[in-house]
């Protein structure tokens, strides 16, 4: 499996707190059938691309060394921003070959006015905008469709395990459900920060998507689609559909 959301790195954002617990993510994530994990710390922590690829070599230095067979890429979480359409295109964080994709995450309480025009300027460049977790953002969970709408302008979802199974409530939970059943999510990952708590647990939400989808699909959203993202190659062959609310019948 691939994981393409974690805090990984040692000391530099609210995820692993040093190089021991690093070492200990990924000796887990070995353990849970990880081959290969993205390195997304958040990118206002570190505000410069080269010091984020910097620092994944160290740690896949370090991993080398205590004998951990995981391969680290380099991305980052980048918090949506007016300062964006100012940055050189060079300077964005992308996942893999040809920087064709960046993680992108809002604020959980309310999207921004200028959302959308934060994405379309990364379009423009030629990078496809993966939006983070946005199961967990308050207006998504009152209208699941936004995320279509999203899907409809060109971005791909990024689902965290972690609301799959429950650790965020059962009303986020149940949204997870509700995007996941109506084909508007590309990619999960872990969103892990840390070695006891918030793990890389996609073994576990494995199980869980498997049970929702069926194998195929679920291999689809730890595998498949990730391994594509990180080729540069990726292109959805689902379209998303629309929730609609079940109508409730009041019997007197």
């Amino acid at each position: 499996m691939i994981d393409l959301h974690t805090h990984i790195l040692p000391g530099v954002d609210d995820g692993s707190v040093d190089l021991e617990m690093s070492l200990a993510m990924g000796r887990f994530g070995v353990e849970q059938g990880l081959s290969v994990v993205a390195a997304t710390p958040h990118f206002y922590e570190i505000p410069d691309w080269g010091s984020v690829k910097a620092k994944v070599a160290e740690l896949q230095q370090a991993f080398d060394e205590n004998q951990i067979p995981l391969k680290l890429v380099a991305g980052a979480e980048i918090f949506i921003d007016l300062d964006i359409l100012e940055m050189d295109t060079a300077q964005i964080p992308t996942y893999g070959d040809g920087g064709k994709f960046c993680l992108i995450e809002f604020p959980l309480r309310q999207v921004p006015i200028y959302v959308e025009q934060v994405l379309f300027n990364l379009q423009t460049r030629g990078i496809t905008p993966i939006i983070a977790h946005p199961e967990r953002y308050t207006e998504v969970v009152e209208d699941p469709n936004l995320a279509v709408h999203w899907i409809n302008q060109g971005c791909l979802i990024q689902m965290n395990a972690g609301s799959i199974l429950g650790r965020f409530g059962s009303k986020i939970q149940e949204v997870a459900e509700i995007m996941l059943t109506h084909h508007m999510v590309h990619l999960v990952g872990s969103d892990a920060h840390g070695s006891e708590r918030r793990r890389l647990n996609l073994k576990e939400a494995f199980q869980a998507l498997e049970a929702l989808l069926g194998s195929e699909q679920a291999l689809d959203l730890v595998q498949t689609n990730p391994k594509e993202i990180l080729e540069g190659i990726f292109e959805s062959n689902t379209t998303p559909q629309e929730y609609r609310k079940k109508k409730r019948f009041l019997f007197f």
